[in-house]
């Protein structure tokens, strides 16, 4: 099966939320490293952002995706079903067509990776080299241990850090009104600790992730862009994904998002399965 060559098609208002949002992301994403910036040597806010690394999803949730996918010039429209343990660094990824058709599947586990492929269009191998790093990069995020705070001209703090081989990471947040979390039923005191920590930062937050990227000798190599739609969550709603070495896009587009359930007070479980509900949504 080859994936289907359909246009990706978005709404006309989100769509031109996500133009402008796009337009301003990577404004700021193409801006050098050696831009004019100040340094902020603030340990607690050095802190707050790493904090802010860790709990950019819950340890546990699965997504539903809707992905254009550009490489040698052509367009392909994909699925995935994204099932994510971050706690025990696993991902497990099924990628289909329009139609339904599995064309691959990745399974990560603590630096374990297994990948079928249905498809000669997407090799294994290829596959290891960008989806697997990818997901690595948007869902299992490590804090950055010493790194570089400052702040360019535009007001956006960049976190970032030298590592081995010569790329500079470099991750951008922009700071935002606290944003409290709504759902009332989230309330109880019989909750999994994890699950507390993450309720509480989500509702301290004060910085939103808006980028990362991968320089080279002061040349971008890789980038990641996220746009929120505030009707849909704190999490990214769009995320792009650009790769200068490989020499492809990605676009996805979160169609849902399931996170963990919340332990009930007598006797609830917190089996994060979907329920039968849950999968007709």
């Amino acid at each position: 099966m080859v994936p289907s060559k359909t246009p990706f098609k978005i709404a006309p208002m989100t769509r031109s939320i996500i133009i402008v949002a796009l337009f301003t992301i990577f404004a700021c994403s193409t801006t050098p490293i050696s831009a004019p910036r100040k340094e902020i040597p603030r340990n607690g806010l050095i802190s707050e952002l790493n904090r802010h690394l860790c709990y950019q999803y819950p340890n546990r949730f699965k997504a539903v995706h809707h992905v254009a996918l550009t490489i040698a010039g052509k367009s392909y429209v994909l699925n995935g079903y994204l099932t994510i343990d971050r706690t025990n660094k696993t991902i497990h990824l099924i990628g289909q067509n329009d139609m339904g058709g599995t064309l691959f599947e990745v399974h990560t586990r603590e630096g374990e990776t297994r990948i079928q492929s249905t498809t000669d269009f997407l090799k294994t191998s290829w596959l290891e080299k960008s989806v697997v790093k990818d997901l690595e990069n948007l869902y299992l995020t490590a804090p950055l241990a010493s790194p570089a705070l400052s702040r360019n001209q535009d007001k956006i703090f960049l976190f970032s850090k030298n590592q081995a081989g010569g790329i500079h990471r470099e991750y951008q947040f922009i700071k935002t009104a606290s944003r409290q979390n709504k759902d009332k039923s989230q309330k109880g005191h019989n909750q999994e600790k994890d699950y507390h920590q993450e309720k509480d930062y989500h509702q301290e937050k004060d910085y939103q992730l808006t980028g990362y990227r991968q320089l080279e000798k002061n040349k971008e190599i890789y980038s990641v862009s996220y746009i929120y739609d505030k009707k849909k969550g704190s999490y990214p709603s769009f995320i792009a994904i650009e790769d200068h070495i490989l020499h492809y896009q990605l676009k996805i587009n979160t169609q849902y998002f399931f996170p963990p359930k919340i332990p009930q007070k007598q006797g609830g479980s917190s089996n994060i399965d979907l329920t039968k509900e849950e999968k007709q949504q």
